[in-house]
Formats: C-alpha cells, structure tokens, sequence
C-alpha cells in the first residue's frame, strides 16, 4: 500500500494544475522582487518629500497617514462585509507579508467579494480622507492620500491582472504570490 500511495502523490505532483475540493487552480500571479523594491521605494520618496517640504511636521504626518489610513481601511472593509456579505471576520486579519500590507484576506476570499470590497474601500477612504480636510494640515492630507493609495496598489494591481476571471472563483493570497481557483 506504501508503494501505490507514493505513486499517486508523484502523478499529483506531475500534475501542472493543482486541484483543491472541486476547485483548480486557473492563474497564479507571482510578486515578483522588482514589484516589491518599487513599493518599498515609493512610500521612501513620500517620507524624503514629506521630510524635504515639512521637517518634523512631515514626519509627524507620514505617521498619522499611514496609521489613520489602516484604521480606515479596517472600518470600511467592516461595514462593507457586513452591508454586501454575510460577515465573516475570521476570513479577515491583519498581515504584513511583503507588499499585502493591513488588513486582507487571510483565508480563502471569492474574486467578485475581493473586487467588491476594494471598490468600496477606494472610494469611501477618499472621501474619508476628504471629510478630514478642515482639520488637518497640508502635510496630513498629502500623506493620508498617498498612504491610502499605497496600501491599496497591490491589491489594484492584481484585480487588474484578473480582471478577465470569473468572479465566482476564489482567491488565495500569499506573501510571493496570488492564486486564482474556480470550478
């Protein structure tokens, strides 16, 4: 019996597409290093701009927008699950994997809820950035945009890369790579 259950665990692994439950695997969109190193370099040209223009100011703000704009993120994508799916916040968690940065998936997500999601959380974080606009300084509003807008171009990125994909299929989401699966 050893010897058959290694024969099947090789033709398995033979196998170009790997199946999990009724699911296949369709696309698998790598994060590759350069993807990575842009990221990082660009969150460092804001900070050298913010510190440049504003001095402390600048670096008190780079702060406040990349915490304020997490906090968004995390409320928005709250009331979205609640007001489009039935919530399940165990599916959700907080990450730092590389460019997956805040609060995403940690399980399995269906591409049409992940798209939905992210529709919602651009949108409403602009215009909670906005309502924010009287009381916060030039430097604050530059960071919290550009802050909301870096967190979110990974995942724009990849929504754009399965743009053509069914959006009943599921996603998995790793630190090196995105998988796509469906029926």
């Amino acid at each position: 019996m050893k010897g058959a259950d290694e024969m099947i665990r090789g033709t398995l692994a033979e196998q170009d597409k790997v199946t999990i439950y009724q699911y296949q695997l369709k696309l698998k969109i790598l994060v590759r290093d350069e993807l990575y190193r842009s990221y990082l370099c660009a969150i460092a040209i804001l900070a050298i701009f913010l510190l440049l223009m504003y001095r402390l100011d600048g670096v008190k703000a780079l702060g406040i927008g990349i915490l304020c704009s997490q906090f968004i993120h995390f409320l928005i994508i709250r009331l979205t699950l609640i007001r489009v799916d039935e919530p399940d916040y165990r599916r959700w968690g907080w990450r730092v994997l590389g460019v997956w940065i805040g609060y995403i998936p940690v399980a399995y997500m269906e591409l049409g809820l992940f798209r939905r999601v992210h529709r919602h959380l651009f949108w409403l974080g602009l215009c909670a950035i906005g309502l924010l606009y009287p009381w916060a300084n030039e430097a604050t509003m530059i960071s919290l945009t550009m802050s909301h807008i870096w967190f979110l171009a990974p995942r724009f990125i990849m929504i754009r890369r399965l743009r053509k994909s069914r959006r009943d299929g599921i996603l998995k989401i790793t630190a090196t790579e995105v998988s796509y699966y469906h029926r």
